[in-house]
């Protein structure tokens, strides 16, 4: 576990747990050695009948609708694959993202002493409504550009040390915009380095945890195009016509969320198609045939940078996993949650 694998660190929600007249002793294994998913820790938690066993996943940033999403996913996968329940540990969890948790079946714990613990028929007990402290003024709010820097480190991890000029191309964003957002980065301890040493990436998790915080709550409004309906109602003819279109105009588009999961394992094909266009013109949207319509099952995203595009399969271009991941969990539905989590494992799963 990056920059967290420090039980004087977790002790502020092993405390909150003790509190629980039921809990007798608990104990902390870092290096569980379980083949992927890995969680950050498995926690032996033993009560006055028996020990339970849980897996830790510690998360520093605040939780929003995407990241709880990825959360409740990552909660089904670790009963699936290890037959471990997950327990979350976080800063605070307000009353409406608890109660989903909760009925998700996740355990938690924060700072505050807001706690969910299910343990079979032994031991069920939910505490929500414990107030977080309140928050620094001075904390700098997150932009569109250092989301965007956020992405091309997870698409090239390597890319933290490169001068600013391609770092910036890669996540298409301006030379001054990223050497700030490096030095940011470097401050939040995500990156290290600087000065005269190259940056690297040192923190993995919260990386991944900033950017789809940013992505479901800055990154994405900022780069919706719209969305549109179409006469076309099969899928396939209608992916199949927008690359055939955007060929002719010479306009490069990419499949995201379930339609670029889709494409990629036929595994979850949801009723709305999202793509990211280099370029949308409206010449582009008359070719395509689209109709702007707020509820329409087509939406279009501007493309950034030049690490969106990810690969050609089946006669169509599907966007970078991370950007598919984040679109699936803005989604939302069981089904794209289950997208979500194999797209996580067959494809970021050590990334």
């Amino acid at each position: 576990m990056t920059a967290l694998d420090d039980t004087h660190r977790l002790a502020p929600y092993l405390d909150r747990l003790r509190e629980l007249p039921f809990v007798r002793h608990l104990d902390v294994a870092w290096e569980p050695g379980l083949p992927p998913p890995r969680p950050d820790a498995v926690v032996k938690l033993r009560t006055p009948r028996r020990t339970f066993t849980l897996a830790l996943e510690v998360k520093r940033t605040y939780l929003d609708q995407v990241l709880t999403n990825a959360i409740i996913a990552e909660h089904r996968a670790m009963l699936e694959r290890h037959r471990l329940p997950l327990l979350l540990a976080a800063r605070y969890i307000p009353p409406p993202t608890g109660e989903r948790l909760a009925e998700a079946g996740v355990n938690f714990v924060d700072r505050p002493g807001n706690v969910h613990l299910a343990l079979g028929d032994d031991h069920h007990v939910l505490l929500l409504g414990r107030r977080e402290p309140a928050r620094e003024p001075t904390a700098r709010r997150v932009g569109p550009a250092l989301v965007q820097l956020l992405f091309a480190l997870l698409a090239e991890p390597a890319a933290a040390a490169w001068p600013i000029r391609p770092l910036a191309e890669a996540a298409g964003i301006g030379k001054t915009a990223a050497a700030t957002g490096r030095e940011r980065l470097v401050r939040l301890g995500i990156l290290a380095g600087g000065r005269r040493r190259p940056c690297r990436v040192v923190d993995h998790d919260r990386l991944v945890d900033e950017f789809l915080g940013g992505y479901a709550n800055v990154l994405r409004p900022h780069l919706l195009i719209g969305r549109f309906r179409t006469t076309e109602r099969d899928p396939d003819r209608l992916i199949r016509g927008v690359a055939a279109a955007a060929e002719r105009a010479e306009v490069p588009v990419a499949l995201t969320g379930s339609a670029g999961a889709y494409a990629l394992d036929r595994f979850y094909r949801g009723e709305e198609i999202t793509l990211l266009v280099g370029a949308f013109t409206p010449a582009l949207q008359r070719s395509l045939r689209l109709v702007p319509d707020r509820e329409g099952p087509v939406t279009l995203l501007r493309a950034f940078g030049t690490r969106w595009a990810w690969r050609a399969t089946g006669g169509v271009t599907v966007a970078h996993p991370w950007l598919i991941y984040a679109e699936l969990l803005c989604q939302g539905d069981p089904r794209g949650l289950e997208a979500a989590e194999q797209m996580r494992h067959n494809y970021l799963t050590g990334v």
